[in-house]
Parts: structure tokens; sequence; C-alpha cells
């Protein structure tokens, strides 16, 4: 599709591109004076009487996309009809198919164009709002008994509001689940390795000691953990990275991962190391960690800037708007996030056996 070309009544603004997309391509669309984001998905194509192969192999190509279809549906009308719109979860209002492919269409966000690295900069005051906003909206997501599945910087919209100040918006729940019934092939789970729990991690690599019900919504809790720590200082814990590329393999393995930072508040450290622990059993749910946030006292560790809006500390930054499909800079290698091809590769490269779960 190109631009001023029409898809179910939204017309194409611009060509659309893969910057940032991952396994789908994006642009903007007009309908009815509104502007929306699009995403036009790379994979599964609906196979036409025309297209080539067997039957057989269009019939599995047909199963493919009935289930890729039923999935992103029944989840859009339960987080619509359970979440609801206004909140700052930004949830499908509409997903087709148009010929062979398949569409997704949000709301247009514009956010602010800060990395992992420059929200660490920002006052504690500021970042605290920011890891508040967060909870709050997965609070609303993981009530309604769903796992987000995606957790990441790129999936989190870090937006300044007309006052000056910086909350937080969550996108993309193509890799959501409801809680313990994950997709059962695992090329199916095509989140980023990066952020995965300990739990995920074995499940894709068929542990015979994972079984769906231990996917839950404390697997979200991880990944929340790591990207707290992020927004606090910068990074993710430090693990052997000589001997795991990931933190979830170090941590499966025995290594415990812990947020050490004489500037942060000792309850945000100890409710980040408790977030990131291997039982996921142990870990806090997502309103336990709203309410330490909600109720931690940072008086004691607030400085003269955070005193002022959190605009002014980065006043000399000049930062530029962007739209949400552009990545936020991490400290974690994401070689192979995002993509089924290259996820699947990273596994095998890993020693990790992908097959069909019965």
């Amino acid at each position: 599709m190109f631009k001023d070309q029409n898809i179910r009544g939204y017309k194409i603004l611009q060509d659309f591109t893969t910057a940032g997309g991952g396994l789908s391509k994006w642009t903007f669309a007009l309908k009815s004076g509104v502007t929306y984001f699009i995403k036009e998905f790379l994979s599964p194509k609906y196979p036409t009487p025309d297209a080539p192969g067997s039957p057989a192999s269009k019939q599995r190509k047909k199963e493919e996309c009935e289930r890729f279809e039923a999935h992103h549906k029944t989840l859009m009308d339960e987080i619509n009809e359970k979440c609801g719109v206004g909140s700052n979860l930004v949830i499908a209002i509409d997903f087709f198919r148009h010929e062979t492919k398949y569409f997704k269409i949000t709301e247009k966000v514009d956010v602010s164009s800060l990395t992992v690295g420059e929200i660490a900069m920002l006052s504690l005051s500021a970042r605290h709002l920011i890891l508040k906003t967060i909870a709050h909206s997965l609070s609303i997501l993981h009530r309604a008994n769903i796992v987000h599945g995606d957790l990441k910087p790129d999936n989190v919209l870090i937006k300044q509001t007309k006052t000056s100040y910086f909350t937080a918006k969550l996108i993309d729940f193509d890799n959501s689940y409801f809680v313990g019934k994950p997709p059962e092939i695992a090329e199916d789970m095509v989140g980023d390795m990066a952020y995965y729990s300990p739990e995920l991690a074995g499940y894709i690599r068929q542990d015979e000691r994972i079984l769906p019900a231990d996917l839950t919504t404390k697997s979200d809790i991880f990944a929340l953990g790591l990207l707290f720590c992020q927004y606090l200082v910068g990074k993710v814990p430090s693990f052997d990275r000589a001997r795991f590329a990931y933190p979830s393999l170090a941590v499966a393995q025995g290594e415990l991962l812990t947020m050490d930072a004489t500037d942060v508040h000792v309850a945000l450290q100890n409710l980040v190391n408790q977030m990131l622990v291997l039982d996921y059993k142990a870990r806090p749910s997502i309103q336990e960690v709203f309410d330490v946030l909600k109720n931690i006292d940072l008086s004691a560790y607030l400085t003269e800037a955070d005193t002022r809006k959190p605009a002014a500390l980065i006043s000399k930054m000049k930062l530029p708007a962007k739209t949400e499909t552009e990545p936020i800079k991490t400290e974690i290698d994401t070689t192979h996030s995002t993509k089924v091809e290259k996820t699947a590769e990273g596994l095998r490269g890993k020693g990790l056996k992908i097959i069909k779960k019965e």
C-alpha cells in the first residue's frame, strides 16, 4: 500500500515504513477527519486461490491466519470491554484483513523523544511519576487477566503533558495472552528475549517443569523490574554477560539481579530487586508495585531540581517530538528481538529447542 491509497476507509497519508516496526510496517491514515496509526503485519498472509503451493500447504496457511485473526480479535474485544478507552493503554480500535494482509488501527500518539539514558537523568520525582503511570496502566490490563507479554522501552511511550510533566502510555498488545494460556507454538511468541522472564524463557525452550499455568501476570513483573531499573539508573542490573546473553537466563542459573544506587530511595531498590527474583510467586503483584510507588516518601532524596518542572531539567536538549513507533534505545542487546526468524535462530543458537506443545 502506498500514499493516497484507501484501505477500508482509511486514506494512507505517507508510504509505509518498517522503521522500528519489527514484524510489521506502519504509517498514518486519515478517516473522518481523524489521523490514526495503522500497522500492516508482514505475516501471516492469507492464501488466495491462485497463490503458489499445494492444497495442503494452503490449508495450513489458512489455519494459521484464522488462528492469528481469532487471537487478535479476541484480545482486542476483551481489552476494549474490560479496560476501556481513555486510559494510558493505547488499545486497538480496528483490526481487519484486506486482501491477503492484516491491519491494526490505533490512535496516533505524539511522544517525547527521550532515550532510556535521558529518562534516568530526569529528577527522581519525574521518574517516580513515570513509574507510577506505567504501574497503574499495567494494573488495568492485569485486572482483566491479560499478560502484556512484551514490556520493553519501545512499548512504553513517554508523553509530555501540557503542564510539562512526563507520563507514560503502554502500546503493542500483539504478544498479549490470557493468564495461563500462552501460545501453544513457541514461534508464536515473538517478544524481546532481553525482557523475557525466566519462566517464559523456560516455556519457550520446552522446559518440562514450566507449564502454561506458570505464565501469569508475574512474567510482566519481571520485565517491568528490568524496565524500572533502566529508568531509575540508566541500565539493567549487572550479570555475567560472558555466560548469559539475557537476564532471564542468568537468573534461571542462580544469579541475583540487584539494583544498587545511592540516589534512589531504598524502598525503590528493594521493590525492583523483588520484582526480579526467580520464583514468580515471590514477585509482587502489579497492585503491590503501585501501592509501594504511591506511598513512598521521596522527601529525603529530592534535590533542588525536583522542585522545578521536569521539562526544565532537559530544556537544553531541545528534544523533537516523535511518533510511537520510533524505538527508544536500551542498554540490552536486542539483536534478535521481535522477529520470528531471528527469535527462533537466536534461541537455537543458545541451545534452546523450539517445538510445538501438545
